[in-house]
């Protein structure tokens, strides 16, 4: 039921100059009238969209809980399509809090979670790409996030998506149409006729499959570990990429016993970066579960930042880590060019303005083809390079612009396998010349697959998923 009236609190928890409580539904202007003391002489509903100054009071003990700016803001020009209110008051927890309670106690619900997002999508303000990308646009951690997601949130998926169901829509259309109503001597469409049309249809999917696996990094970000061997400045090394001191560093070896996350921005991509202790033998209890955890980041990480100190020589612990590592996949190694290239890597020596003894030509071989970048995270020289190396190596050089339409989203991702590949199996009945029939079933599932991405067929139990995940408010 979508029809009665809900509120929430819109904005986050803690303490801050305004908080607002927003609430939607008919019967939102009756309810909180009568709550609103407005000064002498104003009577009436307030117009629609403008503030309204007035006191908050409990209509039970006739107590003023605060003075509030008030918007009672009309049907259909709202976020949810229904007459909302919002009450913005003082953006203290207990005052919030007591607002809201007697609200509710109106008769009014307390709001599922992204339920006024939901009723926006459900009234057609949105569809469920801009609707998603509401969550996106709040949770982005970088520029180049929040522009994808402004971008989706403007309906630039939805209309490329609809392009393609338009031109797979007509095909339909015209191969239902010969097979239902054959005594209106409607002509049965040649494949020479369809090919031109499910082909656009088809480059219209697959280009934006194509943008995916970036896209998804601007979204999700990179997980990056830092790991090495104990004091050849990881720490260091996580300070220097967030420009700030987050980790503490000293010159004693073991100073990192956990592993400590923060997210920095790679050029629009987060980087959430882990430093982690070294991983070296040891019999000190704590120091094996801080060791057990530089591990475990590491396996679960996307890129690995393996360090070395190079004003040392290799030492037995760095031999262990580049084994250790490549055991799980990490690195570029083999002897032939053709060997599997492994997941992504990159050897940092670090301490650049001291001496170097580290054997350069021992690591070349441990990691043939890897990318090496020489550091120093006390003066800053060749940071920038290794930015340069980490965007080379997971951007590939590709850049996004102010008008760049990226998928991020797996569920976008899937659908759109799905529709890709209904369009392959219809292309091939058509070049097989077999029965109209066989590819107007094919074509009817890429229609629906990419009409679940912007809500037209999506289920009430994938809709329920998705706006679960939405802040209460929101």
């Amino acid at each position: 039921m979508h029809n009665d009236t809900i509120a929430a609190i819109a904005t986050p928890l803690g303490m801050g100059g305004i908080g607002v409580i927003r609430v939607s539904g008919t019967d939102a202007f009756s309810t909180i009238l009568p709550l609103l003391q407005r000064p002498k002489g104003q009577t009436g509903l307030p117009l629609s969209h403008l503030l309204t100054y007035g006191l908050i009071v409990d209509p039970l003990s006739q107590e003023v809980l605060d003075e509030v700016l008030v918007a009672f803001m009309r049907a259909p020009h709202t976020y949810t399509r229904e007459d909302v209110v919002e009450i913005q008051a003082h953006g203290g927890p207990l005052i919030l809090q007591r607002i809201l309670r007697t609200v509710l106690a109106q008769g009014v619900r307390m709001a599922n979670p992204g339920e006024f997002t939901l009723r926006a999508f459900l009234n057609g303000r949105l569809d469920l790409t801009r609707a998603e990308a509401v969550m996106d646009l709040i949770g982005a951690q970088t520029e180049a996030g929040q522009r994808l997601a402004l971008q989706q949130l403007r309906g630039c998926l939805s209309q490329q998506l609809q392009r393609a169901r338009c031109v797979i829509l007509g095909v339909i259309a015209r191969i239902e149409a010969s097979i239902d109503f054959p005594e209106e001597d409607v002509p049965t469409p040649h494949a020479q006729e369809l090919l031109p049309l499910l082909h656009e249809a088809q480059q219209q999917v697959h280009a934006l499959l194509a943008g995916y696996q970036q896209g998804k990094l601007y979204r999700q970000g990179l997980r990056t570990a830092i790991i090495g061997r104990p004091n050849v400045g990881k720490s260091s090394l996580l300070n220097a990429l967030l420009r700030t001191e987050r980790a503490i560093v000293t010159p004693i070896a073991g100073t990192t016993r956990d592993t400590i996350e923060e997210v920095a921005n790679l050029r629009g991509v987060p980087l959430y970066l882990i430093d982690t202790a070294g991983i070296m033998p040891t019999d000190d209890p704590l120091e094996r579960v801080g060791v057990e955890r530089s591990r475990a980041a590491a396996e679960s990480a996307d890129v690995v930042l393996l360090v070395f100190d190079g004003s040392e020589h290799l030492t037995t612990q760095d031999r262990s880590v580049c084994h250790e590592l490549k055991v799980m996949g990490f690195g570029s190694h083999g002897e032939n060019v053709s060997d599997q290239a492994g997941r992504p890597m990159i050897a940092v020596i670090n301490k650049s303005d001291c001496e170097q003894h580290i054997e350069r030509e021992v690591l070349s071989d441990i990691w043939p083809r890897t990318p090496f970048v020489t550091i120093s995270t006390l003066t800053g020289a060749g940071l920038s390079k290794l930015e340069d190396a980490l965007t080379e190596l997971v951007l590939a050089g590709k850049t996004i612009s102010s008008t760049s339409v990226l998928l991020t989203n797996a569920r976008h991702e899937q659908a759109l396998q799905r529709a890709a590949e209904h369009l392959r199996i219809s292309l091939v009945s058509l070049n097989q010349q077999l029965p109209l029939d066989f590819v107007s079933i094919d074509l009817r599932a890429a229609y629906d697959a990419l009409g679940e991405v912007t809500g037209e067929t999506a289920s009430d139990a994938l809709l329920d998923s998705i706006f679960s995940k939405f802040c209460i408010g929101k």
